[in-house]
Protein backbone atom coordinates (compact mmCIF):
# COMPACT_ATOMS: atom_id res chain seq x y z
CA UNK A 1 0.00 0.00 0.00
CA UNK A 2 1.33 3.43 -0.95
CA UNK A 3 -0.09 6.61 0.59
CA UNK A 4 0.78 9.81 -1.22
CA UNK A 5 0.90 13.02 0.85
CA UNK A 6 0.51 16.23 -1.18
CA UNK A 7 1.94 19.34 0.45
CA UNK A 8 1.16 22.60 -1.36
CA UNK A 9 4.46 24.15 -0.38
CA UNK A 10 6.15 27.18 -1.90
CA UNK A 11 9.40 26.82 0.00
CA UNK A 12 12.05 24.21 -0.69
CA UNK A 13 14.40 24.90 2.22
CA UNK A 14 14.00 21.35 3.54
CA UNK A 15 12.07 21.93 6.79
CA UNK A 16 9.09 19.73 5.90
CA UNK A 17 11.28 17.30 3.98
CA UNK A 18 13.62 16.75 6.96
CA UNK A 19 10.70 16.10 9.30
CA UNK A 20 9.23 13.56 6.88
CA UNK A 21 12.57 11.75 6.61
CA UNK A 22 13.10 11.82 10.37
CA UNK A 23 9.70 10.31 11.16
CA UNK A 24 10.13 7.65 8.46
CA UNK A 25 13.57 6.67 9.76
CA UNK A 26 12.38 6.43 13.37
CA UNK A 27 9.46 4.19 12.36
CA UNK A 28 11.51 2.27 9.79
CA UNK A 29 9.04 3.09 7.02
CA UNK A 30 10.00 3.35 3.37
CA UNK A 31 9.55 6.92 2.10
CA UNK A 32 9.94 8.59 -1.28
CA UNK A 33 10.03 12.33 -2.00
CA UNK A 34 9.31 14.25 -5.16
CA UNK A 35 8.18 17.76 -6.04
CA UNK A 36 7.09 20.12 -8.79
CA UNK A 37 6.72 23.90 -8.95
CA UNK A 38 3.89 24.06 -6.40
CA UNK A 39 3.81 20.79 -4.47
CA UNK A 40 5.98 18.47 -2.39
CA UNK A 41 4.98 14.80 -2.56
CA UNK A 42 5.75 12.15 0.05
CA UNK A 43 5.14 8.47 -0.77
CA UNK A 44 4.79 6.14 2.21
CA UNK A 45 5.09 2.43 1.40
CA UNK A 46 3.85 0.04 4.08
CA UNK A 47 0.94 -1.81 5.55
CA UNK A 48 -2.06 -0.11 7.11
CA UNK A 49 -0.48 -0.05 10.58
CA UNK A 50 2.77 1.50 9.26
CA UNK A 51 0.89 4.27 7.47
CA UNK A 52 -1.34 4.93 10.47
CA UNK A 53 1.70 5.22 12.77
CA UNK A 54 3.47 7.49 10.33
CA UNK A 55 0.46 9.78 9.97
CA UNK A 56 0.05 10.04 13.73
CA UNK A 57 3.71 10.87 14.36
CA UNK A 58 3.81 13.34 11.49
CA UNK A 59 0.83 15.22 12.91
CA UNK A 60 2.77 15.66 16.18
CA UNK A 61 5.95 16.92 14.56
CA UNK A 62 4.69 18.85 11.54
CA UNK A 63 4.90 22.59 12.24
CA UNK A 64 2.64 25.30 10.94
CA UNK A 65 4.49 27.12 8.15
CA UNK A 66 3.85 30.31 6.26
CA UNK A 67 4.59 28.42 3.06
CA UNK A 68 2.47 25.31 3.65
CA UNK A 69 -0.85 26.15 2.00
CA UNK A 70 -2.58 22.79 2.24
CA UNK A 71 -2.05 19.08 2.93
CA UNK A 72 -3.93 16.20 1.33
CA UNK A 73 -3.42 12.46 1.01
CA UNK A 74 -4.51 9.72 -1.38
CA UNK A 75 -3.81 6.05 -1.98
CA UNK A 76 -1.80 5.48 -5.20
CA UNK A 77 -0.13 2.57 -6.95
CA UNK A 78 3.11 4.29 -7.95
CA UNK A 79 6.01 4.89 -5.53
CA UNK A 80 8.26 7.78 -6.53
CA UNK A 81 11.54 9.01 -5.05
CA UNK A 82 13.53 11.47 -7.16
CA UNK A 83 14.09 14.46 -4.85
CA UNK A 84 17.68 15.49 -4.09
CA UNK A 85 18.24 15.03 -0.34
CA UNK A 86 20.61 18.03 -0.10
CA UNK A 87 19.07 20.94 1.83
CA UNK A 88 20.46 24.32 2.92
CA UNK A 89 21.45 24.85 6.57
CA UNK A 90 19.24 27.66 7.87
CA UNK A 91 18.64 29.36 11.21
CA UNK A 92 15.14 28.42 12.33
CA UNK A 93 13.07 28.85 15.52
CA UNK A 94 12.35 25.68 17.54
CA UNK A 95 10.37 22.86 15.94
CA UNK A 96 7.49 21.12 17.79
CA UNK A 97 9.67 18.12 18.70
CA UNK A 98 12.39 20.21 20.37
CA UNK A 99 9.82 22.38 22.14
CA UNK A 100 8.17 19.34 23.66
CA UNK A 101 11.53 17.94 24.78
CA UNK A 102 12.73 21.09 26.60
CA UNK A 103 9.45 21.22 28.55
CA UNK A 104 9.53 17.55 29.55
CA UNK A 105 11.04 17.11 33.06
CA UNK A 106 12.02 13.55 32.15
CA UNK A 107 13.96 14.56 29.05
CA UNK A 108 17.73 15.12 29.22
CA UNK A 109 17.25 18.47 27.46
CA UNK A 110 14.77 19.82 30.01
CA UNK A 111 14.99 23.63 29.94
CA UNK A 112 18.18 23.53 27.84
CA UNK A 113 18.01 26.82 25.85
CA UNK A 114 20.57 25.54 23.35
CA UNK A 115 18.74 22.36 22.40
CA UNK A 116 18.15 22.01 18.66
CA UNK A 117 17.98 19.33 16.00
CA UNK A 118 18.66 18.68 12.32
CA UNK A 119 15.54 20.70 11.45
CA UNK A 120 15.67 23.73 13.74
CA UNK A 121 18.12 25.83 15.72
CA UNK A 122 20.79 28.49 15.34
CA UNK A 123 24.54 28.37 14.74
CA UNK A 124 26.11 28.07 18.18
CA UNK A 125 29.61 27.52 19.59
CA UNK A 126 30.40 23.99 20.75
CA UNK A 127 30.61 24.93 24.43
CA UNK A 128 26.90 25.74 24.45
CA UNK A 129 25.93 22.12 23.87
CA UNK A 130 27.23 21.12 27.32
CA UNK A 131 24.49 19.77 29.57
CA UNK A 132 23.52 22.03 32.47
CA UNK A 133 21.36 20.60 35.25
CA UNK A 134 20.43 24.08 36.56
CA UNK A 135 18.80 25.61 33.47
CA UNK A 136 15.37 25.54 35.13
CA UNK A 137 16.69 27.54 38.08
CA UNK A 138 18.33 30.04 35.74
CA UNK A 139 15.07 30.86 34.01
CA UNK A 140 13.16 31.04 37.27
CA UNK A 141 15.72 33.62 38.46
CA UNK A 142 15.44 35.60 35.21
CA UNK A 143 11.65 35.61 35.51
CA UNK A 144 11.77 36.71 39.15
CA UNK A 145 14.09 39.61 38.33
CA UNK A 146 11.88 40.67 35.43
CA UNK A 147 8.80 40.62 37.65
CA UNK A 148 10.45 42.57 40.48
CA UNK A 149 12.55 45.08 38.52
CA UNK A 150 10.56 45.24 35.27
CA UNK A 151 13.64 44.88 33.09
CA UNK A 152 16.44 42.42 32.24
CA UNK A 153 19.25 42.39 29.66
CA UNK A 154 19.73 39.10 27.84
CA UNK A 155 21.29 37.54 24.78
CA UNK A 156 18.85 35.71 22.53
CA UNK A 157 19.52 33.73 19.37
CA UNK A 158 18.56 36.86 17.41
CA UNK A 159 20.61 39.46 19.26
CA UNK A 160 20.93 41.22 22.61
CA UNK A 161 17.77 42.82 23.99
CA UNK A 162 16.52 44.87 26.84
CA UNK A 163 13.45 42.89 27.86
CA UNK A 164 10.91 45.00 29.72
CA UNK A 165 7.38 44.97 31.07
CA UNK A 166 7.18 48.64 29.97
CA UNK A 167 5.93 48.57 26.37
CA UNK A 168 5.91 52.28 25.55
CA UNK A 169 9.18 52.44 23.60
CA UNK A 170 9.32 48.80 22.55
CA UNK A 171 10.78 48.07 19.11
CA UNK A 172 9.11 44.65 19.16
CA UNK A 173 6.59 43.01 21.43
CA UNK A 174 6.79 39.34 22.38
CA UNK A 175 3.44 37.79 23.29
CA UNK A 176 3.67 34.69 25.47
CA UNK A 177 1.08 32.90 23.30
CA UNK A 178 -1.66 33.44 20.74
CA UNK A 179 -4.26 33.97 23.47
CA UNK A 180 -2.29 37.04 24.62
CA UNK A 181 -2.24 38.35 21.05
CA UNK A 182 -6.02 37.98 20.79
CA UNK A 183 -6.49 39.74 24.12
CA UNK A 184 -4.49 42.89 23.34
CA UNK A 185 -4.40 43.27 19.56
CA UNK A 186 -6.74 43.38 16.61
CA UNK A 187 -5.64 40.10 15.08
CA UNK A 188 -7.39 37.77 12.69
CA UNK A 189 -7.03 34.26 11.29
CA UNK A 190 -4.19 35.10 8.93
CA UNK A 191 -2.28 36.95 11.66
CA UNK A 192 -2.52 33.92 13.96
CA UNK A 193 -1.18 31.64 11.23
CA UNK A 194 1.76 33.93 10.55
CA UNK A 195 2.62 34.41 14.23
CA UNK A 196 2.25 30.72 15.05
CA UNK A 197 4.29 29.47 12.11
CA UNK A 198 7.72 27.94 12.62
CA UNK A 199 9.22 30.96 10.82
CA UNK A 200 8.00 33.22 13.69
CA UNK A 201 7.90 36.54 11.79
CA UNK A 202 7.09 39.98 13.12
CA UNK A 203 3.57 41.15 12.22
CA UNK A 204 2.41 44.75 12.53
CA UNK A 205 -0.74 44.62 14.68
CA UNK A 206 -3.04 47.40 15.83
CA UNK A 207 -3.71 47.64 19.57
CA UNK A 208 -7.25 47.22 20.91
CA UNK A 209 -9.16 48.77 23.80
CA UNK A 210 -7.91 46.13 26.27
CA UNK A 211 -4.33 47.09 25.49
CA UNK A 212 -4.99 50.80 25.93
CA UNK A 213 -6.82 50.25 29.24
CA UNK A 214 -4.31 47.87 30.81
CA UNK A 215 -1.07 49.52 29.71
CA UNK A 216 -2.23 53.14 29.55
CA UNK A 217 -0.63 53.62 26.14
CA UNK A 218 -2.12 55.17 23.04
CA UNK A 219 0.35 53.65 20.56
CA UNK A 220 -1.83 52.54 17.63
CA UNK A 221 0.30 49.59 16.49
CA UNK A 222 3.37 47.47 17.27
CA UNK A 223 5.47 44.81 15.58
CA UNK A 224 4.49 41.62 17.43
CA UNK A 225 5.93 38.10 17.50
CA UNK A 226 5.75 34.91 19.54
CA UNK A 227 8.94 33.58 21.19
CA UNK A 228 11.32 32.79 18.33
CA UNK A 229 14.16 31.05 20.15
CA UNK A 230 14.54 28.76 23.14
CA UNK A 231 15.73 31.60 25.38
CA UNK A 232 12.54 33.62 24.90
CA UNK A 233 10.42 30.47 24.86
CA UNK A 234 11.63 29.35 28.29
CA UNK A 235 11.49 32.84 29.75
CA UNK A 236 7.86 33.17 28.61
CA UNK A 237 7.12 29.73 30.07
CA UNK A 238 8.09 31.09 33.50
CA UNK A 239 6.19 34.40 33.31
CA UNK A 240 3.03 33.43 31.39
CA UNK A 241 0.86 33.25 34.50
CA UNK A 242 1.67 36.86 35.45
CA UNK A 243 2.94 38.67 32.34
CA UNK A 244 1.46 38.34 28.85
CA UNK A 245 3.48 40.85 26.80
CA UNK A 246 7.15 41.82 26.82
CA UNK A 247 8.77 44.82 25.15
CA UNK A 248 12.10 44.29 23.34
CA UNK A 249 14.69 46.91 22.45
CA UNK A 250 18.10 46.23 20.87
CA UNK A 251 21.01 46.82 23.22
CA UNK A 252 24.72 46.10 23.63
CA UNK A 253 24.20 44.67 27.11
CA UNK A 254 23.50 41.08 28.16
CA UNK A 255 24.31 41.31 31.87
CA UNK A 256 21.64 38.84 32.99
CA UNK A 257 22.19 36.07 30.44
CA UNK A 258 25.05 35.98 27.97
CA UNK A 259 26.44 33.54 25.41
CA UNK A 260 27.93 33.54 21.92
CA UNK A 261 25.85 32.94 18.83
CA UNK A 262 26.72 33.36 15.16
CA UNK A 263 23.59 34.84 13.67
CA UNK A 264 23.13 38.19 11.94
CA UNK A 265 19.96 37.22 10.07
CA UNK A 266 17.20 39.81 10.10
CA UNK A 267 13.92 38.60 11.59
CA UNK A 268 11.28 38.27 8.84
CA UNK A 269 8.49 40.85 8.73
CA UNK A 270 5.25 39.39 7.41
CA UNK A 271 2.34 41.14 5.72
CA UNK A 272 -0.97 39.31 6.01
CA UNK A 273 -3.12 40.28 3.05
CA UNK A 274 -6.86 40.88 2.87
CA UNK A 275 -7.22 38.20 0.20
CA UNK A 276 -9.68 35.34 0.62
CA UNK A 277 -6.98 32.96 1.87
CA UNK A 278 -5.10 35.65 3.83
CA UNK A 279 -1.88 35.12 1.89
CA UNK A 280 1.25 35.81 3.93
CA UNK A 281 4.05 37.74 2.23
CA UNK A 282 7.52 38.49 3.58
CA UNK A 283 8.34 42.19 3.22
CA UNK A 284 11.91 41.90 4.54
CA UNK A 285 14.23 39.70 6.59
CA UNK A 286 16.03 36.46 5.76
CA UNK A 287 16.05 34.27 8.87
CA UNK A 288 14.64 30.83 8.00
CA UNK A 289 14.77 31.80 4.30
CA UNK A 290 18.49 31.89 3.46
CA UNK A 291 20.56 30.12 2.29
CA UNK A 292 18.16 29.00 -0.42
CA UNK A 293 18.58 26.62 -3.34
CA UNK A 294 17.21 27.54 -6.75
CA UNK A 295 17.49 25.79 -10.11
CA UNK A 296 20.80 25.62 -11.97
CA UNK A 297 20.94 28.34 -14.63
CA UNK A 298 22.91 26.41 -17.22
CA UNK A 299 26.35 27.92 -16.56
CA UNK A 300 28.63 28.89 -13.71
CA UNK A 301 28.06 32.54 -12.83
CA UNK A 302 27.40 34.93 -9.95
CA UNK A 303 24.73 37.56 -9.44
CA UNK A 304 24.79 39.96 -6.53
CA UNK A 305 22.90 42.79 -4.89
CA UNK A 306 23.62 44.57 -1.61
CA UNK A 307 24.61 41.80 0.86
CA UNK A 308 23.17 38.96 -1.22
CA UNK A 309 24.86 36.63 -3.68
CA UNK A 310 23.42 34.04 -6.06
CA UNK A 311 26.05 31.56 -7.19
CA UNK A 312 25.10 29.14 -9.95
CA UNK A 313 27.31 26.06 -10.29
CA UNK A 314 27.20 22.27 -10.24
CA UNK A 315 23.48 21.42 -10.15
CA UNK A 316 21.90 24.38 -8.34
CA UNK A 317 21.97 28.10 -7.64
CA UNK A 318 22.67 29.00 -4.01
CA UNK A 319 21.36 32.33 -2.68
CA UNK A 320 23.05 33.48 0.50
CA UNK A 321 23.91 36.56 2.57
CA UNK A 322 27.44 37.93 3.02
CA UNK A 323 29.04 40.74 5.02
CA UNK A 324 30.28 42.39 1.83
CA UNK A 325 28.04 45.04 0.27
CA UNK A 326 27.93 45.27 -3.53
CA UNK A 327 25.70 47.03 -5.99
CA UNK A 328 23.64 44.85 -8.29
CA UNK A 329 25.58 43.87 -11.39
CA UNK A 330 22.36 44.20 -13.41
CA UNK A 331 19.72 46.97 -13.45
CA UNK A 332 17.76 46.46 -10.22
CA UNK A 333 14.14 46.57 -11.52
CA UNK A 334 15.01 44.18 -14.35
CA UNK A 335 16.83 41.86 -11.93
CA UNK A 336 13.84 41.76 -9.57
CA UNK A 337 11.39 41.13 -12.41
CA UNK A 338 13.45 38.36 -14.01
CA UNK A 339 14.16 36.78 -10.64
CA UNK A 340 10.47 36.30 -9.87
CA UNK A 341 9.70 35.18 -13.42
CA UNK A 342 12.40 32.51 -13.20
CA UNK A 343 11.16 31.24 -9.82
CA UNK A 344 7.62 30.80 -11.13
CA UNK A 345 8.57 29.67 -14.68
CA UNK A 346 6.91 32.72 -16.26
CA UNK A 347 9.44 33.48 -19.01
CA UNK A 348 7.08 32.12 -21.67
CA UNK A 349 4.02 33.92 -20.26
CA UNK A 350 2.77 37.46 -20.82
CA UNK A 351 3.15 39.33 -17.54
CA UNK A 352 3.17 42.87 -16.20
CA UNK A 353 5.92 43.65 -13.72
CA UNK A 354 5.67 46.26 -10.97
CA UNK A 355 9.25 46.90 -9.79
CA UNK A 356 9.43 49.73 -7.24
CA UNK A 357 12.40 50.71 -5.12
CA UNK A 358 12.95 53.41 -2.52
CA UNK A 359 16.37 54.47 -3.79
CA UNK A 360 16.41 53.06 -7.31
CA UNK A 361 14.28 53.20 -10.43
CA UNK A 362 10.53 52.58 -10.33
CA UNK A 363 9.14 50.86 -13.41
CA UNK A 364 6.08 49.16 -14.80
CA UNK A 365 7.21 46.64 -17.42
CA UNK A 366 5.75 43.90 -19.56
CA UNK A 367 7.34 40.72 -20.79
CA UNK A 368 6.11 38.36 -23.49
CA UNK A 369 7.72 35.59 -25.54
CA UNK A 370 6.75 37.50 -28.70
CA UNK A 371 8.03 41.02 -27.94
CA UNK A 372 10.42 40.43 -25.06
CA UNK A 373 10.78 43.05 -22.33
CA UNK A 374 8.95 46.36 -22.80
CA UNK A 375 9.23 49.32 -20.40
CA UNK A 376 5.70 50.68 -20.00
CA UNK A 377 5.72 53.47 -17.39
CA UNK A 378 8.53 55.35 -15.64
CA UNK A 379 8.35 57.36 -12.43
CA UNK A 380 11.03 59.99 -12.81
CA UNK A 381 10.66 63.47 -11.31
CA UNK A 382 12.78 65.82 -9.20
CA UNK A 383 12.33 69.28 -7.69
CA UNK A 384 14.78 71.81 -6.27
CA UNK A 385 12.43 73.00 -3.53
CA UNK A 386 8.76 73.52 -2.70
CA UNK A 387 8.74 76.95 -4.28
CA UNK A 388 9.15 75.14 -7.60
CA UNK A 389 6.37 72.67 -6.69
CA UNK A 390 3.91 75.36 -5.61
CA UNK A 391 4.68 77.39 -8.75
CA UNK A 392 4.10 74.34 -10.96
CA UNK A 393 0.75 73.61 -9.27
CA UNK A 394 -0.33 77.24 -9.77
CA UNK A 395 0.12 77.11 -13.54
CA UNK A 396 -1.68 73.77 -13.95
CA UNK A 397 -5.10 75.45 -13.98
CA UNK A 398 -7.18 78.01 -12.13
CA UNK A 399 -8.05 75.51 -9.39
CA UNK A 400 -4.37 74.88 -8.78
CA UNK A 401 -3.66 78.57 -8.32
CA UNK A 402 -6.55 78.94 -5.84
CA UNK A 403 -5.42 75.86 -3.93
CA UNK A 404 -1.90 77.17 -3.38
CA UNK A 405 -3.23 80.56 -2.22
CA UNK A 406 -5.70 78.90 0.16
CA UNK A 407 -2.99 76.64 1.52
CA UNK A 408 -0.69 79.63 2.07
CA UNK A 409 -3.41 81.63 3.84
CA UNK A 410 -5.23 78.90 5.80
CA UNK A 411 -2.20 76.75 6.69
CA UNK A 412 0.64 79.29 6.81
CA UNK A 413 2.82 77.20 9.11
CA UNK A 414 2.63 74.17 6.83
CA UNK A 415 3.29 76.36 3.79
CA UNK A 416 6.38 78.00 5.33
CA UNK A 417 7.75 74.71 6.65
CA UNK A 418 7.40 73.17 3.18
CA UNK A 419 9.19 76.10 1.55
CA UNK A 420 12.07 75.76 4.02
CA UNK A 421 12.25 71.95 3.84
CA UNK A 422 15.25 70.14 2.39
CA UNK A 423 14.53 68.00 -0.66
CA UNK A 424 18.04 66.52 -0.68
CA UNK A 425 17.59 62.74 -0.58
CA UNK A 426 18.51 59.43 -2.17
CA UNK A 427 14.83 58.56 -2.43
CA UNK A 428 13.50 58.15 -5.98
CA UNK A 429 10.18 57.67 -7.70
CA UNK A 430 7.18 56.99 -5.47
CA UNK A 431 9.18 56.99 -2.21
CA UNK A 432 10.38 60.48 -3.15
CA UNK A 433 6.82 61.57 -4.00
CA UNK A 434 5.46 60.24 -0.71
CA UNK A 435 8.24 62.07 1.10
CA UNK A 436 7.15 65.30 -0.63
CA UNK A 437 3.55 64.67 0.40
CA UNK A 438 4.71 64.01 3.97
CA UNK A 439 6.51 67.37 3.99
CA UNK A 440 3.52 69.35 2.76
CA UNK A 441 1.36 67.60 5.36
CA UNK A 442 3.79 68.72 8.07
CA UNK A 443 5.22 65.30 9.03
CA UNK A 444 8.90 66.38 8.80
CA UNK A 445 11.22 68.96 7.22
CA UNK A 446 13.02 66.49 4.94
CA UNK A 447 12.02 63.81 2.45
CA UNK A 448 13.40 60.77 4.29
CA UNK A 449 11.74 61.42 7.65
CA UNK A 450 8.49 62.59 6.04
CA UNK A 451 8.33 59.37 3.99
CA UNK A 452 8.88 57.19 7.06
CA UNK A 453 6.29 59.11 9.08
CA UNK A 454 3.71 58.79 6.31
CA UNK A 455 4.23 55.01 6.33
CA UNK A 456 3.83 54.86 10.12
CA UNK A 457 0.54 56.77 9.90
CA UNK A 458 -0.75 54.66 7.00
CA UNK A 459 0.18 51.32 8.61
CA UNK A 460 -1.44 52.34 11.91
CA UNK A 461 -4.66 53.76 10.46
CA UNK A 462 -7.95 52.29 11.64
CA UNK A 463 -9.43 52.50 8.17
CA UNK A 464 -11.04 50.35 5.52
CA UNK A 465 -11.09 53.15 2.96
CA UNK A 466 -9.14 56.39 2.65
CA UNK A 467 -9.60 59.62 0.67
CA UNK A 468 -8.90 59.33 -3.04
CA UNK A 469 -5.54 60.81 -4.00
CA UNK A 470 -5.11 61.58 -7.70
CA UNK A 471 -2.38 59.70 -9.56
CA UNK A 472 -2.43 60.79 -13.19
CA UNK A 473 -0.20 60.19 -16.17
CA UNK A 474 1.67 62.71 -18.30
CA UNK A 475 2.77 60.90 -21.44
CA UNK A 476 4.60 57.77 -20.23
CA UNK A 477 5.46 59.20 -16.83
CA UNK A 478 3.47 59.85 -13.66
CA UNK A 479 2.67 63.51 -13.00
CA UNK A 480 3.47 63.92 -9.26
CA UNK A 481 1.72 67.30 -8.94
CA UNK A 482 -1.77 65.81 -8.92
CA UNK A 483 -1.02 63.62 -5.91
CA UNK A 484 0.58 66.51 -4.01
CA UNK A 485 -2.27 68.92 -4.69
CA UNK A 486 -5.05 66.48 -3.73
CA UNK A 487 -3.21 65.70 -0.49
CA UNK A 488 -3.08 69.46 0.19
CA UNK A 489 -6.82 69.73 -0.48
CA UNK A 490 -7.70 66.98 1.98
CA UNK A 491 -5.40 68.49 4.59
CA UNK A 492 -7.24 71.82 4.26
CA UNK A 493 -10.53 69.90 4.56
CA UNK A 494 -9.42 68.60 7.97
CA UNK A 495 -8.78 64.94 7.14
CA UNK A 496 -6.60 63.48 9.92
CA UNK A 497 -3.04 62.31 9.27
CA UNK A 498 -3.75 58.60 9.68
CA UNK A 499 -6.63 58.48 7.22
CA UNK A 500 -4.92 60.80 4.74
CA UNK A 501 -1.69 58.77 4.76
CA UNK A 502 -3.71 55.60 4.30
CA UNK A 503 -5.38 57.19 1.27
CA UNK A 504 -2.00 58.11 -0.25
CA UNK A 505 -0.91 54.45 -0.25
CA UNK A 506 -4.29 52.94 -1.05
CA UNK A 507 -4.92 55.23 -4.03
CA UNK A 508 -1.57 54.39 -5.59
CA UNK A 509 -2.26 50.68 -5.16
CA UNK A 510 -5.57 51.23 -6.96
CA UNK A 511 -3.76 53.18 -9.71
CA UNK A 512 -1.44 50.21 -10.29
CA UNK A 513 -4.23 47.63 -10.29
CA UNK A 514 -6.27 49.82 -12.70
CA UNK A 515 -3.23 50.01 -14.98
CA UNK A 516 -3.07 46.22 -15.03
CA UNK A 517 -6.78 45.87 -15.78
CA UNK A 518 -6.63 48.41 -18.61
CA UNK A 519 -3.81 46.58 -20.36
CA UNK A 520 -5.40 43.17 -19.74
CA UNK A 521 -8.59 44.27 -21.52
CA UNK A 522 -6.62 45.23 -24.63
CA UNK A 523 -4.11 42.39 -24.56
CA UNK A 524 -4.73 39.55 -22.03
CA UNK A 525 -2.02 39.08 -19.42
CA UNK A 526 -1.08 35.90 -17.53
CA UNK A 527 -0.38 37.63 -14.25
CA UNK A 528 1.27 40.44 -12.32
CA UNK A 529 4.78 40.33 -10.84
CA UNK A 530 5.32 42.48 -7.74
CA UNK A 531 8.87 43.11 -6.52
CA UNK A 532 10.92 45.80 -4.78
CA UNK A 533 11.53 47.23 -1.32
CA UNK A 534 8.82 49.90 -1.69
CA UNK A 535 6.30 47.08 -1.25
CA UNK A 536 5.80 46.72 2.49
CA UNK A 537 3.08 47.08 5.09
CA UNK A 538 -0.33 48.35 4.03
CA UNK A 539 0.85 49.25 0.51
CA UNK A 540 1.97 45.69 -0.19
CA UNK A 541 -1.32 44.40 1.21
CA UNK A 542 -3.41 46.74 -0.96
CA UNK A 543 -1.66 46.22 -4.30
CA UNK A 544 -1.48 42.44 -3.86
CA UNK A 545 -5.10 42.17 -2.69
CA UNK A 546 -6.48 44.46 -5.40
CA UNK A 547 -4.90 42.49 -8.24
CA UNK A 548 -5.31 39.05 -6.65
CA UNK A 549 -9.11 39.44 -6.67
CA UNK A 550 -9.18 38.80 -10.41
CA UNK A 551 -5.71 37.90 -11.65
CA UNK A 552 -2.74 35.63 -10.84
CA UNK A 553 -0.21 37.52 -8.73
CA UNK A 554 3.45 36.56 -8.24
CA UNK A 555 5.89 37.78 -5.60
CA UNK A 556 9.38 36.45 -4.70
CA UNK A 557 8.86 32.82 -3.75
CA UNK A 558 9.88 32.21 -0.13
CA UNK A 559 12.03 35.33 -0.20
CA UNK A 560 11.53 38.94 0.93
CA UNK A 561 10.24 41.50 -1.56
CA UNK A 562 13.74 42.80 -2.23
CA UNK A 563 17.40 41.98 -1.63
CA UNK A 564 18.06 38.33 -2.38
CA UNK A 565 15.62 38.15 -5.29
CA UNK A 566 17.58 40.76 -7.27
CA UNK A 567 20.82 38.83 -6.72
CA UNK A 568 19.14 35.75 -8.16
CA UNK A 569 17.57 37.79 -10.97
CA UNK A 570 20.97 39.20 -11.85
CA UNK A 571 22.27 35.66 -12.26
CA UNK A 572 19.23 34.78 -14.38
CA UNK A 573 19.84 37.72 -16.73
CA UNK A 574 23.58 36.96 -16.98
CA UNK A 575 22.75 33.35 -17.87
CA UNK A 576 20.85 34.60 -20.93
CA UNK A 577 23.76 36.67 -22.27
Amino acid sequence: MVLKFIFQLENNNGVIEKILLRVAKRLNVRIGLSRDLKNLYAFIDGNEEDIENFSRELSRELPLSIYLKSLNAEVVEEFKDDLNREFPEINLPPCPKCLSEVKDPENENYYNPFHHCEVCGYRLSEKLTVKNEKWKEKFVDLADKLKSEGKIYIQTMNGKFEVSTNLEDAEQIVAVDLAAVATYFMSFEGDAKALGSIEKPLVNLKTNLNFKKEFGLSNPAYFVKLPDCMVLELLCEEIKSDIKLLGLKKTEKSDDFSFEVTNNDEIPVAVVTDTKNHDILIAKGERSLLPKFEKYLGKDLIGYNAQYIASSNENKTVIYKTNEVKESNVNLPFAGYFGVMSQWDLEDKVTMGFAFYKEDENKIMMNSPKFGLVEYIDFEFKFEDFNEIFAAIKVMNETGEKLVENFKNKAPELFENAVKASLDTKKKGIAYLWGLIGIVLGFADNVDDAYEKLLVYANSAMAKKGPRIDYKMKDKNLDPLWAIRTAMSFKLAGVDNYLLSFGVLESFAEFLSNTYETVDKESPLNGAVIVGDLFEGEFLNKIYTNIKKNFPTFTPKALPMSGAIEAYGSAVILSKS
